[in-house]
This record gives structure tokens, C-alpha cells and sequence, in this order.
């Protein structure tokens, strides 16, 4: 594993933050060249990228402060710190859409033709994650006896957050070849799935399923809600919202039709 990627002097440059980086400059480089392709709008697109972003680090970072209150209520000076690391996905993706919402109400832009664009963002943004993750040595998995009993990569010789290498499932690399597998639904889904908006609804519910399944495996330490990780029962959260997310997106589609206009076929 290498969480420092570059040393130059004084500055470490982490491993974690730079693929986080490359993961948002890539997002936001797809959503300005999607709005000039429909819209001829690259500009206005790109700033609604910028407004999600914004929201999503907001919310990101108030989530991972309200889960370590304990530390940061006798830090208060690192709570503005984004620097220092600390973001949770769930508020970063509730953030970021009401975010775009937001932007999308001001600017009179179509939330639901970005949305579409984002639902192939949010899976590669969660396969540099998850590799930042495995880089950085975060989201580790729980260790087993032997990797005797397990096929290759779904288990083997990794270290936790502290260096301390053991036999661990492979926690981070399920993240990583679920997010590969959602992005190549994604593409699937611009054929079989015409309605603007409805995809990006799907994909939330399948990054907080997947998350919430590799929760099960993971070893680092974490808040309990009964049975569960606190980072499992926000997943639900997430795949709830997508689910809901989902519904509206259907009926909204069914109210605006009438009989004399079937739904268009046309990929956007």
C-alpha cells in the first residue's frame, strides 16, 4: 500500500487525495462537456457541478463531525480543517443533490438531464474512492484465520489503519470492482431506461446496497446501531432515498403523459 504518493520537502502529498481529486476534476470535466454536447451549455452545467460539489463537502464534513463529536467537541479548531481528511459519503451525496437542486431551481436548468449524467459519476467517484481507501489503508477489512479457506483477492495479506498487516477480506477491492460493475449497469441503463432522472435514483440505490453488504466485512472501527454499523444504517438511508427517489421520478413521468402522447424513446 502506499498512502503517501509524493514527498517534496516539507509537503506530503497524499495517495487518497490526489485519486479523490482526479475522481471530482474528471466529474466535473463530464458534466461541462455533456451540458455543451445537449445543451450547448458547458458553462452552466459546470457550475451546477461546482454547486453539488460545494453542498456535498458541507454536508460531508458535517457528517463526519456529528459521528466524532466526541473527538472534535474538544477540537474545535480542527472542524473547518478540511485538510486534515474527514468526509462522510452519505452527507457528501445528500449535500451535492440538494446542492444541484438548489442551482437547478436559480438557473432554470433541467436537474433531472444532469442527474442523468451524475449516475455514471457517482460509481467511477466510488471506484477512486474505494482505491484511495485500499491506498490509504481506511475501510479495511476484518481479519480472518487463514487465507486458506478464501479464492484469491476475496481475501489475502493487507494492512489496517495502523500498518499492522494480517489476513483480511478484501473490503476495499469488493468496493472497487462494485463500483466498475454499477458503472457498466450505468451504460446499460442509457439503452433500457429512457426516463430522464430515474437512473441517477437507481444508482443510489445500489452504491447504499453495496455498501451495506460490504459493511459486513469490514473491521475498522465504527459506531453500533444495534446490530449494525452506523455507517451500515446510513447506507439504507441512501438506498431508501433512492428508492424513493425512484418512485417519484415514475410518477411524475405518468402524470405529465397523456393518451395521445406516448413516452418518448429517445436517449438524452
Amino acid at each position: 500500500m502506499m498512502p503517501e504518493l509524493l514527498r517534496i520537502g516539507p509537503i506530503v502529498i497524499q495517495t487518497y487525495t490526489v485519486l479523490l481529486d482526479l475522481a471530482i476534476l474528471g466529474g466535473l470535466g463530464a458534466l461541462a462537456w455533456q451540458g455543451w454536447r445537449t445543451e450547448q451549455q458547458a458553462v452552466a452545467w459546470l457550475d451546477a457541478g461546482l454547486s453539488a460539489l460545494l453542498g456535498g463537502i458541507v454536508m460531508g464534513r458535517v457528517e463526519h463531525i456529528l459521528i466524532h463529536w466526541e473527538y472534535f467537541s474538544g477540537h474545535a479548531d480542527e472542524i473547518v480543517q478540511l485538510w486534515r481528511g474527514g468526509l462522510g459519503w452519505h452527507g457528501a451525496v445528500a449535500g451535492g443533490l440538494a446542492g444541484l437542486a438548489i442551482f437547478c431551481a436559480v438557473r432554470r436548468l433541467s436537474f433531472r438531464q444532469i442527474a442523468d449524467t451524475l449516475a455514471l459519476i457517482l460509481p467511477i467517484g466510488a471506484v477512486f474512492a474505494y482505491a484511495g481507501c485500499l491506498m490509504a489503508r481506511c475501510g479495511y477489512g476484518r481479519e480472518v484465520e487463514t487465507l486458506a479457506g478464501y479464492p484469491p483477492l476475496v481475501a489475502a495479506e493487507l494492512p489496517d489503519l495502523y500498518g499492522i498487516v494480517a489476513p483480511r477480506l478484501a473490503s476495499q477491492l469488493y468496493g472497487i470492482v462494485w463500483g466498475v460493475l454499477l458503472a457498466g449497469g450505468v451504460v446499460l441503463m442509457t439503452k433500457l431506461i429512457r426516463r430522464p432522472g430515474v437512473r441517477l435514483w437507481l444508482v443510489l440505490i445500489l452504491l447504499g446496497a453495496g455498501s451495506f453488504g460490504i459493511g459486513f466485512t469490514r473491521g475498522d472501527a465504527a459506531l453500533s446501531v444495534g446490530t449494525l454499523r452506523l455507517d451500515q444504517v446510513l447506507d439504507l438511508a441512501i438506498a431508501t432515498a433512492g428508492l424513493l427517489g425512484t418512485l417519484l421520478s415514475s410518477a411524475a413521468g405518468q402524470l405529465t403523459r397523456t393518451p395521445s402522447q406516448p413516452e418518448t424513446t429517445n436517449a438524452l
